[in-house]
């Protein structure tokens, strides 16, 4: 029994039966496969029975067009096909029928969310879905209604890395690994909600199209705990693989989130489906709970404090769903205090399919929105809510609704003061959600007075534990010309230095403050010298930067100096000020170019790699490229958190994000943030000295595997162990993820000589072992350039190349011969010789399956020293040979081919375990009849697509094993039949 299913697969397809799933597991039941070809991933006959009992009015006509309907979806793509048919589920459709008041429209469901029991929920494993090339066989699939809405790939868990060939497979699965787009079976990815990486001891999620690097895990079953899961599957250990199936897949949940927590948003780059992670879907549930406890004898409301970067405009949105289906006629009212957030979080409900959300155009059109407009959503500024010049007095009561219910976004910012006041005097009974990126602090009197207690917290550190966001660290640069107070004069003076005291004298009554001697042009060019090498020499494609100013004269200053120093491509991001000279205005872009340059900064493959600015984006700009911050002005409490959580968003290589600080922001960071809870912040900007000791215990780690790191061959052999290989991938994977991290800097230096030769080793072993899992996956773009070129420098294959094949005899054999030793040739042969048998075993698994006996006795012996280096050389040679001669092997016992040789060795081998006595003619003669017979309806276009062609031969070959002269039972014929078909598969294209 395979590892996979025995310690991952075997145990989801039980979990998903206690949570009242149908299962079928094919390792142990045949299915009968109701499709007439392979190429549909919908159950037919389950769609078709769920939709007349969901809707038992339809007539035959309506029923064949509904069924027919959400598996016809035609779009431009299979993203476009999966927003479509996702549409059809949620809103149903409509067919017209006359039920007894003449001919009307009516709606068709395909689920019924009202009565869950009502639907078919149906488990599958090793689901076969034809694709332009190849057959997929995801691990688990699940149905709703015969829809397949689940995919899970399981991995075993001991394996070097189950999370990422899980993601692999599915993205392979989902054609998302190449540009050609056609190794997969895109048709089960048009239903798609839910795609699941599992290895029992982690999990995964993600949805269709989600790249690999933001699948996250689901950490709290919410609204249950794992008491409550380990009662229900009844085990003593709730494993991430039971916290994720019951989080997705229980029935209601599964529904809900179906209904209420899947969105569709559509970028310039394309639509992208995006559905809840746990603290949204835990936020919004708990939002609803306090909700329906509301009470006036505490605050209307909540806070919600969800970090930087981890979904919170979404879920206001998932919010705003939920209160949309589960109250009468909610009025959603939008608050934030700035036009760019404004913008953003309308343009997100907007595109997101959110039901006609409105902006208030201005103070009057608020008013007249709030009075009249029930049931809308309606976004505004806070600074909306003023009263006229000619009103006195207090602001007026604009509804008494209380069925209004106010999300304020940033509510840390603007809530205590006149405009929130007269927000609440205008609605007095409304409900009030407070929405913040940053912490409260923690001795704050007003924000809890405000809104009420928090609702839900999603800290720093959880964010950084689930990958949601990465690290912060913290580089001053240029210390001599920090803006520290005390030191002003010594900065002067530097800055300054070329002058005569009477030019100073002058000087320095024009540059009296801090903010001017920022801007003077000496400096501003020093700085910018420093932004462009750094930027140049450590900040690696594709990640790009910001450099943040103090003023739109300074911003202007240092995209001229960029540009004069042909620095990096560069775009200035100011604000239209009215009263800006017109030396500034003419820098400001407009809405055209804003969204241009923005577009070709988050764009990795953009032009712009630098955006100046001093204001905008410093909240609410969502860029997983940006890596590195250069601040060049003062940043403080709340500003600095969400101006730095700018560089804090995952991309594929990112390790870290970069503040490099030109001001001394960092100088009292204590002192300015004393105001938050350490727990809190204490990881929201890491000194990059801090991380020293971290590097020197992951190379210490590293090395530590080997006695002598110049000793190759000895150090290849105490990575031949797979436990060991893999303990070592791990230490060498987090040396270089550091080193990524420091690298240049002088911190690294000491090191250096060390991560060659690692290098080397790992290459050497990864080609000596085939093991694909020792890959440079997620170690960072700078330290990959350095291996690389390292690697070729000493002549090894570069390291995602194949290594050489045994049935590669001449090129093989040279390979063995250019070896050092016989153990060296004892170990490559050993180990290219497995990995042959294991690429080949399913072409003749009778044949491969010995030979891979033969060669574990012989490794076993070795190790037990009862056979010499050269013993065992001999012994390799001997079964290479017999892989190499197949084709001598099939026409010595008078067969065809190698294929009617599988075939031979399949019947062969179940006579033997079933004492059936037949004479080798005859048994030759019966192969040649099957595969014959096979061969015909193999020839076939595309037959592995066809199920009836497929059916026809199974029929065939049992027939030939029903006449022939074997007295095989019933049991024996199926299996003889079930691997005929296999092997066909793997030989007839």
């Amino acid at each position: 029994m395979p590892k996979e299913y025995a310690e991952s697969e075997r145990p989801a397809l039980d979990t998903l039966q206690q949570l009242g799933w149908e299962v079928v597991d094919q390792q142990s039941t045949t299915w009968h496969d109701p499709r007439e070809t392979e190429s549909s991933a919908v159950l037919e006959p389950r769609l078709r029975a769920a939709v007349e009992r969901l809707n038992p009015w339809i007539n035959e006509n309506n029923l064949n067009k509904a069924v027919r309907e959400i598996q016809q979806v035609a779009g431009t793509s299979t993203k476009a096909e999966n927003e479509q048919i996702h549409e059809k589920l949620i809103r149903h459709t409509s067919v017209k029928q006359d039920r007894g008041h003449g001919l009307k429209h009516q709606t068709v469901k395909y689920i019924d969310y009202e009565t869950q029991e009502n639907n078919d929920f149906f488990v599958l494993n090793q689901f076969r879905v034809e694709g332009p090339i190849e057959i997929i066989k995801p691990d688990i699939v699940l149905f709703v209604n015969g829809i397949p809405l689940g995919v899970i790939e399981c991995k075993a868990p001991t394996i070097a890395e189950p999370r990422s060939e899980a993601l692999e497979q599915l993205q392979r699965y989902q054609n998302e690994r190449t540009e050609t787009g056609k190794e997969g079976a895109e048709e089960l990815f048009r239903y798609n909600q839910f795609s699941v990486a599992t290895w029992y001891e982690g999990a995964v999620m993600g949805t269709y199209g989600t790249p690999k690097g933001q699948y996250k895990p689901w950490r709290d079953p919410y609204p249950v705990d794992d008491d409550h899961l380990a009662d229900r599957f009844g085990v003593d250990f709730v494993s991430p693989q039971h916290r994720m199936l019951y989080a997705l897949f229980d029935h209601e949940r599964l529904l809900d989130q179906l209904r209420h927590f899947t969105v569709f948003d559509t970028k310039q780059s394309g639509t992208v489906k995006l559905v809840a992670r746990y603290q949204q879907y835990r936020a919004v549930h708990k939002a609803l709970e306090r909700i329906d406890r509301r009470s006036r004898r505490e605050a209307q409301g909540g806070v919600i404090w969800h970090t930087q970067g981890s979904g919170k405009s979404l879920t206001m949105l998932f919010l705003g769903l939920k209160l949309r289906r589960a109250k009468p006629d909610p009025t959603l009212l939008l608050v934030t205090d700035r036009t760019a957030l404004d913008d953003q979080i309308h343009a997100t409900f907007e595109r997101c399919g959110f039901p006609n959300p409105k902006k208030a155009k201005d103070m009057v059109d608020l008013r007249e929105k709030l009075s009249t407009n029930a049931g809308e959503t309606i976004t505004t500024l806070i600074q909306k809510f003023q009263l006229h010049d000619d009103e006195e007095g207090d602001f007026p009561v604009l509804s008494r609704s209380d069925d209004i219910y106010v999300m304020v976004d940033e509510a840390h910012r603007t809530q205590y003061k006149k405009l929130a006041n007269n927000m609440r005097t205008a609605l007095p009974e409304a409900y009030y959600v407070g929405f913040t990126g940053t912490p409260i602090e923690k001795d704050e009197k007003n924000t809890r007075q405000t809104f009420g207690n928090y609702i839900d917290t999603y800290t720093i550190d959880q964010s950084l534990e689930d990958d949601t966001t990465v690290e912060i660290l913290y580089q001053g640069r240029l210390a001599d010309i920090h803006l520290e107070g005390a030191n002003l004069d010594r900065i002067f003076d530097r800055v300054f230095g070329d002058k005569t005291d009477e030019e100073k004298a002058e000087i320095q009554k024009r540059y009296a403050k801090e903010r001017d001697l920022a801007e003077a042009e000496s400096r501003i060019e020093e700085v910018t010298l420093d932004i462009v090498e750094h930027f140049e020499n450590e900040i690696a494609r594709p990640f790009k930067g910001m450099v943040v100013t103090t003023s739109k004269r300074a911003a202007i200053r240092y995209k001229k100096q960029l540009d004069e120093l042909n620095g990096p491509e560069s775009r200035v991001i100011i604000s239209h000020g009215h009263n800006d000279p017109e030396e500034v205005k003419q820098w400001a872009p407009s809405d055209t170019e804003l969204s241009k340059y923005k577009e070709e900064f988050v764009d990795p493959d953009g032009e712009v790699e630098l955006l100046v600015v001093c204001d905008m984006l410093l909240t609410g700009f969502d860029a997983p490229v940006a890596q590195v911050m250069y601040v060049d002005k003062p940043l403080k409490e709340h500003n600095l958190l969400q101006a730095i959580a700018r560089v804090n968003r995952p991309f594929p290589e990112k390790n870290h994000g970069l503040i490099v600080d030109y001001y001394g922001i960092s100088d009292d960071l204590k002192t300015a943030l004393a105001m938050f809870s350490d727990d809190d912040i204490k990881h929201a900007m890491v000194p990059l000295e801090d991380k020293q000791p971290e590097l020197e215990a992951a190379h210490a780690k590293a090395v530590g595997f080997f006695d002598d790191l110049d000793d190759m061959e000895t150090c290849l052999q105490t990575l031949e162990p797979e436990d060991t290989r893999i303990e070592f991938k791990n230490a060498y994977k987090r040396f270089l993820k550091l080193m990524d991290i420091v690298f240049p800097d002088p911190m690294a230096n000491p090191y250096k000589d060390d991560l060659d030769r690692l290098s080397e080793i790992f290459a050497r072993a990864k080609q000596r072992y085939r093991d694909d899992s020792m890959n440079l996956e997620g170690c960072g773009e700078k330290v990959r350039e350095l291996i690389q070129k390292h690697i070729r420098s000493k002549g090894i294959d570069v390291l995602n190349e194949d290594p050489v094949s045994i049935m590669d005899e001449g090129v093989f054999s040279a390979k063995i011969e250019g070896l050092e030793s016989d153990e060296a040739r004892a170990s490559e042969m050993r180990h290219a010789v497995k990995h042959e048998i294991s690429v080949r075993f399913n072409e003749d698994p009778v044949q491969y399956g010995s030979l891979q006996e033969r060669v574990e006795e012989l490794i076993e012996k070795y190790k037990q020293k009862r056979l010499t280096d050269q013993e065992i050389i001999e012994e390799l040679h001997a079964v290479m040979d017999e892989i190499r001669s197949r084709k001598q092997l099939a026409r010595s016992k008078g067969l065809a081919n190698t294929t009617e040789l599988s075939f031979y060795h399949a019947l062969e081998d179940v006579l033997e375990r079933g004492d059936h006595n037949i004479e080798q003619e005859k048994l030759v003669a019966l192969t040649a009849e099957i595969a014959t017979a096979v061969e015909r309806l193999a020839a076939v276009v595309e037959w592995k697509k066809k199920v009836n062609i497929q059916q026809q031969i199974r029929k065939n070959v049992k027939i030939k094993l029903y006449k022939s002269d074997l007295e095989l039972d019933a049991a024996e014929r199926d299996e003889l039949t079930n691997r005929i078909i296999e092997l066909a598969r793997e030989h007839y294209q």
